[in-house]
């Protein structure tokens, strides 16, 4: 089982450095989009760190502010850049810098293995009830994709204004990260360069990243096949100290006894502590 890894990072070098390392194996890569924004010594640390790394390759850097369709576009570019490499793979497994696996590198490969062909991402319908349904002003779940959003570096514009969704495609949401097969994410990369219009109406739509691969997929031939789960311990109920919660120390007993295969998010500047635990006690 041959997994590629595409990490979105924008700080924290040797956090990363020591993820790529927990999940090293003979049959992984890994793809790094480090935000442009990043200032220009955190870059070339990570650089200087990872350019020993064989199987590790930089893929083009985007400004990325949060809500913003840039994370859409490092993403599918990251996507472009699997494919194109010719590097062979059965999974693909969207990571962030600040992400760190739970289970042991053989216990995700023989996961992926006996799942062989399902699509792991987290969804819900948009037009049903869900966590979105009840949020307030433009963060309500219709208003996210049926009004004009605009964003100017860090500043989001509002023009409530009906637009029409892409004729052919029911929206859905949910968390933005996944584990895909190869051949979605072929089917994802072919769709994207046949339908530009479909990729430009996200670009107005808000926090995109949390939207365009659930419609994709939920509207595609995998639909069958996709497990609602992206397979990540996160914690949305106890702010330390915003939402999702930063993991240290206390959380251990929780990780261990999870049935997920990644948690997110970890700070070793914070709590490093945790990850020490992690590698003696779980990997």
């Amino acid at each position: 089982m041959k997994i590629a890894y595409l990490i979105l990072a924008h700080k924290y070098p040797t956090q990363l450095l020591r993820l790529i390392q927990g999940l090293q194996t003979n049959k992984t890569s890994f793809f790094i989009h480090v935000d442009r924004k990043t200032e220009d010594a955190i870059y070339n640390q990570i650089v200087h760190q990872l350019q020993v790394i064989d199987n590790v390759k930089f893929i083009n850097r985007n400004r990325c502010f949060w809500g913003h369709f840039n994370l859409v576009k490092a993403t599918l570019e990251g996507i472009q850049s699997i494919i194109s490499s010719g590097v062979d793979f059965d999974y693909a497994i969207l990571l962030s810098g600040q992400d760190y696996l739970i289970k042991s590198t053989t216990y995700i490969e023989d996961f992926f293995s006996q799942n062989q062909g399902k699509q792991f991402l987290e969804f819900f319908p948009i037009a049903s009830p869900n966590k979105w349904t009840n949020n307030r002003g433009h963060y309500q779940a219709f208003k996210r994709i049926y009004h004009w959003h605009f964003r100017f570096r860090n500043k989001h514009f509002y023009l409530p204004l009906k637009r029409n969704f892409p004729k052919g495609f029911e929206p859905y949401g949910g968390s933005q990260w996944w584990c895909l097969s190869r051949e979605c994410l072929e089917y994802i990369n072919t769709t994207v360069l046949q339908n530009p219009s479909l990729v430009d109406y996200f670009k107005y739509v808000l926090i995109p990243d949390e939207i365009f691969f659930q419609t994709l997929i939920l509207n595609s031939p995998f639909k069958e096949n996709v497990i609602n789960d992206d397979l990540r311990y996160t914690d949305w109920e106890n702010p330390n100290p915003n939402v999702p919660a930063t993991l240290v120390k206390k959380d251990f007993e929780k990780l261990a006894n999870s049935s997920k295969l990644f948690a997110r998010k970890f700070d070793m500047n914070r709590d490093a502590e945790i990850l020490e635990l992690l590698d003696r006690k779980l990997l």
